[in-house]
């Protein structure tokens, strides 16, 4: 990738990061006022349907944390200058992999083994 493209991408990231941190803490503060019963009222059905609502308010801040700790492994790799290299083979992601999944840590073949591997797809950006 070119330089100034890499630029692009890492300001991109860091705007997104910016965002993701702030819906972090949003759901983080939402789960502790569902949880401690601001919500919650005294009936039991309000409560069960607190805790579900808490529930997912954590579910979606672990999923931004999860996708802020892949933009810093990526803005770290930016940096390092190893942006683009398969973190399995070491061999080049490829361009057109990295414009579609700009987060991408490996290429097509070693993503493919490791989702059979773990049977898990994991979206990225």
């Amino acid at each position: 990738m070119k330089q100034e493209d890499l630029q692009a991408l890492a300001r991109a990231l860091v705007a997104r990061s910016a965002v993701l941190r702030g819906e972090v803490s949003g759901k983080l503060e939402q789960a502790a006022a569902d949880s401690s019963g601001g919500r919650g009222g005294t009936d039991s059905g309000e409560q069960s349907f607190a805790a579900s609502e808490s529930g997912i308010d954590l579910a979606e801040a672990d999923r931004d944390l999860k996708e802020l700790a892949a933009i810093n492994a990526t803005l770290a790799a930016i940096d390092a200058g190893t942006y683009g290299t398969c973190v399995s083979c070491g061999q080049e992601v490829g361009e057109a992999r990295l414009r579609a999944q700009p987060l991408a840590l490996r290429c097509i073949v070693c993503q493919s083994r490791d989702e059979q591997q773990h049977g898990v797809h994991h979206a990225r950006l």
